[in-house]
């Protein structure tokens, strides 16, 4: 029995075959990718984004502004400096850096997402 591999895909929007490359990877699918292309997936996207412009414009300068605080900036660019360590809780290699205080951007504990997310639900908490 040989198994063959699919290469090419038909859009449902637009109709035309087109390689597989041309389709949005989407993990819930069967053969993994999107069954509409990424041109007319591109052109859905614009056409939505033009039709409802004053929700997205209120979102994006709502989103942009929001935390924005330089301390906290120039901290995170300060990590990119330093050579992470293990997670100070468990010893996971895979770590985020947490800032206790964001005007010391050199003083950083490293920790795995799960105890980092925990580290700011107690924070959020208090």
């Amino acid at each position: 029995m040989t198994t063959s591999v699919k290469t090419r895909k038909t859009c449902f929007k637009c109709k035309v075959e087109k390689p597989l490359t041309e389709f949005y990877v989407h993990p819930a699918m069967g053969d993994g990718r999107l069954n509409k292309c990424k041109e007319c997936t591109r052109r859905d996207v614009q056409e939505n984004y033009a039709k409802n412009i004053e929700y997205y414009r209120s979102y994006d300068r709502e989103r942009g502004y929001r935390e924005y605080d330089p301390h906290k900036a120039a901290a995170r660019r300060a990590t990119r400096v330093l050579e992470k360590q293990p997670c100070e809780v468990c010893g996971a290699t895979k770590v985020e850096a947490h800032h206790d205080d964001y005007t010391k951007p050199l003083e950083v504990r490293w920790l795995c997402k799960r105890h980092h997310s925990e580290v700011h639900t107690k924070s959020e908490a208090a």
